[in-house]
C-alpha cells in the first residue's frame, strides 16, 4: 500500500465569479423590472377614480348576457 503523501493542493476558486455577477444582475434587473411595471400597473382598491367594468356596458345594473340574446 501507498504511504500518505502530505501535500497541499490548491484551489482555484475565483473561476465562477462572471457567473455569479451575470446570475446577481439579472435577478436585480428582474426585481426592478417587476417594481416598474407594478408601478405603472397597479391601482388601489380604494381608488374612486378608477372606471368599474360593468358600467362600460351600457345601463347600471344591466346583465350583458340578456342584452345580447335580446331576452
Amino acid at each position: 500500500m501507498a504511504d500518505h503523501v502530505d501535500r497541499r493542493v490548491e484551489g482555484s476558486f475565483s473561476q465562477g465569479w462572471p457567473v455569479a455577477l451575470f446570475i446577481t444582475a439579472l435577478a436585480v434587473a428582474a426585481f426592478v423590472g417587476a417594481g416598474m411595471l407594478h408601478r405603472s400597473t397597479f391601482r388601489s382598491p380604494n381608488d374612486v377614480t378608477a372606471a368599474y367594468k360593468k358600467q362600460s356596458a351600457g345601463a347600471e345594473g344591466a346583465d350583458t348576457t340578456s342584452q345580447r340574446s335580446g331576452h
